[in-house]
């Protein structure tokens, strides 16, 4: 076994040649140009979207409530940071590994905790990064509305987002070196949830996680406690590298398969591959028994009892994540209401995502493409049927959202709004789930994808905004009743928001027609696109040409064969003889006529050893 320090040794050894043949191709003035481009360009856009998005400041009243119950709304995003990272712990994260360092560093006579730690710290500081651009921009747009300094306000959300990150993934990495078991872990963090919820609605005791929340109010109200949060933070992260040694070898084998499956589908937009790694990733599989056996035995109409009995059958996990996904896309309804816009792309994102849990038996019918097209009727008859499944899971979820938005705390949303909002909102998330499984993931080869990179980008970016995009414009009612509400518009909350529910409803239909037509669709467009291409207008001429010298030729050998003339023969050579004329002798070849021999050498030449002539007359003068 070697010493630490030649452990060190010689896994950095390891890695910088890895990662000297992995950048070689990469010149380090590039990639600082690409990542100031990239930082300069989420400024700008975070910037002008965050002042043109005009929101007022708030009420004294409500700036009291964000006073008083802040710090618990926002401890409870620490108490779900904590019982992720015990969740995905428990199941050997949050280190995704690659093969090659499961297979030989970790299986080589080496300290496991030095080949485990270059890994976590380098995750752990691309996780700080990104939380910190998020809680910056959080900062932006609180400054908006709240009172204070806008540097203190950014600067704090930063320091806020990195503390959560900090939480969650020194909690993993804990629960990883520890080998804590999954129900343990589940129900540890589920109940450090339940204590932030219960205190955020003044049914319990101050919950831990709230002193972290009070870090983030700093610009309202200074406390010290707040410093808490980043203290227990870099707690956890030490304790969990020293502890990192202890990681399952089979958990890191695995996750490390899985995981390197989900980031080649990720780059290639697949997000039903994306769905199904997720899950076996979490280890989420389906009930045995469902939780409401079948009423019937026999169905008359089987798609639709088939998709009702795999909604039935869905684990315990996945029915807590579509109600926390509900309460968030309701408290977001909640915000939105009270002034803050931009909290209408939070509502609209969770309903998406909790959607695409109810389109799981649509995605399993496209994930058998063979099986569909065996069926005696078309594949878009069979999708249609699972659409009335996925519809009213999506919108009993948005009801859900609904009224968890009618919770009687500060300002609520009226009733009537919020329950039309919760089911228009939750009815176009469905129908953004619906086409993310359907459109499936971009042909790799087709003429769009071949064309100008400014159409195959515009393309790609249409692809991947447009489902969630229809699940935020499901939330459109919500901001018309809130302008009737504050008397911008004249007919009342609830009209001015079933004015705008009318078009939505119709847009929902057209996505039903569309799922039905799909194939069609694709057809047509492929038959147009081969018609405007040129060579495929060649191409196909001359596969046409082909076709009709082939049927000629059929055609003259029928005739041959009536004729009772012998196959190969010319029937039109003897020039005019008759049908029974004797087919004309071929003309012999002429004879070929002998090659000239070169002539002999002059007596007296000297042309060096080569036995070929030179041939040249004025070389062999003398």
């Amino acid at each position: 076994m070697l010493t630490t320090a030649e452990s060190a040794e010689v896994v950095g050894a390891l890695r910088r040649a890895r990662r000297k043949q992995r950048v070689a191709s990469i010149h380090w003035v590039d990639a600082l140009y690409q990542v100031y481009i990239t930082g300069l360009v989420a400024i700008v856009a975070v910037v002008l979207l965050s002042g043109a998005v005009g929101d007022e400041r708030v009420a004294p009243s409500t700036l009291v409530d964000i006073r008083a119950h802040g710090a618990a709304v926002l401890g409870t995003l620490a108490a779900l940071a904590v019982f992720l990272g015990l969740r995905s712990g428990s199941r050997g994260g949050p280190l995704a590994l690659e093969r090659a360092d499961v297979r030989h560093v970790l299986l080589s006579p080496v300290d496991r905790g030095v080949a485990l730690r270059g890994p976590a710290w380098r995750q752990l500081r691309f996780l700080c990064f990104a939380s910190a651009a998020v809680g910056a921009t959080a900062g932006q747009l609180a400054l908006r509305r709240l009172p204070g300094n806008g540097a203190e306000w950014m600067a704090v959300g930063a320091l806020f987002g990195v503390t959560v990150v900090g939480l969650g993934f020194g909690s993993a990495l804990v629960a990883a070196g520890t080998g804590l078991r999954s129900w343990l872990a589940t129900l540890v963090g589920g109940a450090l949830v339940a204590w932030s919820v219960a205190d955020a609605l003044d049914r319990a005791p101050t919950a831990p996680t709230s002193f972290f929340g009070r870090l983030a109010l700093w610009p309202l109200r200074t406390d010290a406690l707040g410093l808490l949060g980043p203290l227990l933070a870099a707690a956890l992260v030490a304790v969990g590298m020293r502890l990192v040694s202890g990681t399952s070898l089979e958990a890191a084998e695995r996750r490390t398969a899985l995981v390197g499956q989900l980031r080649f589908a990720v780059t290639l937009q697949d997000l039903r591959t994306v769905l199904v790694l997720r899950r076996q990733l979490a280890q989420e599989r389906p009930r045995s028994r469902p939780w409401i056996p079948p009423l019937r035995t026999h169905a008359t109409h089987p798609v639709l009892q088939r998709g009702l009995r795999s909604v039935a059958r869905w684990p315990a996990s996945r029915i807590v994540r579509v109600v926390v996904l509900a309460a968030v896309a309701g408290v977001a309804m909640r915000g939105a209401w009270a002034g803050t816009t931009p909290l209408i792309l939070v509502a609209g994102l969770a309903l998406w995502v909790a959607a695409l849990d109810a389109a799981e038996p649509l995605g399993q019918e496209i994930d058998h493409p063979g099986r569909t097209d065996l069926y005696p009727f078309d594949r878009g008859v069979l999708f249609l049927q699972h659409l009335p499944v996925v519809g009213l899971v999506s919108v009993a979820t948005g009801l859900l959202a609904g009224v968890t938005a009618l919770v009687p705390l500060g300002s609520p949303v009226p009733a009537g709004p919020a329950l039309l909002v919760g089911a228009v909102a939750g009815l176009l998330a469905g129908c953004g789930s619906v086409v993310s499984v359907v459109q499936g993931a971009p042909q790799a080869v087709d003429v769009l994808a071949m064309s100008t990179p400014d159409i195959a980008g515009m393309r790609t970016v249409v692809r991947t905004a447009w489902p969630p995009g229809m699940a935020v414009l499901g939330t459109l009612p919500l901001l018309a009743a809130r302008a009737a509400e504050r008397g911008v518009s004249d007919p009342p909350p609830m009209a001015a928001a079933m004015n705008v529910t009318l078009p939505l409803v119709a847009l929902a239909v057209l996505v039903a027609g569309w799922v039905r037509f799909h194939d069609d669709i694709h057809e047509w467009l492929r038959q147009a696109a081969e018609q405007m291409s040129p060579s495929a207008v060649v191409e196909k001429a001359a596969a046409e040409r082909e076709a009709a010298e082939a049927r000629e030729r059929e055609a003259l050998a029928e005739s041959r064969r009536l004729a009772g003339l012998p196959d190969g023969d010319d029937g039109d050579a003897g020039a005019g003889d008759g049908v029974g004329a004797a087919p004309a002798k071929p003309k012999p070849k002429p004879a070929a006529k002998p090659k000239p021999k070169p002539a002999d050498p002059a007596p007296g030449f000297r042309g060096g050893t080569s036995a070929k002539p030179i041939g040249r007359r004025r070389d062999t003068k003398q």
